[in-house]
């Protein structure tokens, strides 16, 4: 990634961060509420691999560890998302995943993500019920919805044409 890529993906996720703990946690939604930084985070673990996933799963975490209305323990996030960010792009970088299958480790990422926090929160001593399987579950089916969009806008970023690419010769050769 280029430095000006890295910029605008941290940026890109502070901005979800926001969106997420302002706008997202409010909304009327029967089990849990679709959780748009988990999801941007794997979309960025399947396209850019592992390193990419841990970065920005971490910086992610972070945010949301220090954005009120934090709970938990700070640093929490940070090492779920950014080990299942290392995770999903270990293995979308070894077996190559078709779009649905992309989708499906997307899902099951987001899961993963949800059961992670769990495991951090009761580690730090907080109650954790089983209820914590429904939410994962939730979070897994709204991934799925998500993961379309995500991992669209994510590919399609990296296929725009560079400089040296958009420059039209001036002269032809002939035969």
């Amino acid at each position: 990634m280029s430095r000006r890529s890295v910029v605008v993906t941290a940026l890109t996720l502070l901005w979800l961060v926001l969106l997420q703990v302002t706008v997202v946690t409010f909304l009327p939604t029967p089990v849990a509420v679709p959780d748009l930084v988990i999801v941007a985070v794997l979309a960025l673990a399947q396209a850019h691999g592992p390193i990419v996933g841990g970065l920005a799963g971490a910086w992610a975490g972070l945010l949301l560890d220090l954005v009120p209305p934090a709970a938990g323990p700070v640093g929490g996030w940070a090492l779920v998302l950014g080990l299942v960010g290392i995770v999903v792009g270990r293995i979308a970088a070894a077996a190559r995943p078709g779009p649905f299958a992309a989708m499906v480790l997307l899902a099951a990422g987001a899961a993963l993500a949800v059961l992670g926090r769990a495991a951090v929160l009761w580690f730090a001593g907080a109650p954790v019920g089983w209820a914590v399987l429904g939410l994962a579950a939730a979070s897994a089916g709204y991934a799925l919805l998500l993961a379309p969009l995500a991992l669209l806008v994510v590919t399609r970023a990296d296929r725009r044409p560079s400089a040296a690419l958009r420059t039209v010769p001036t002269e032809v050769a002939g035969p």
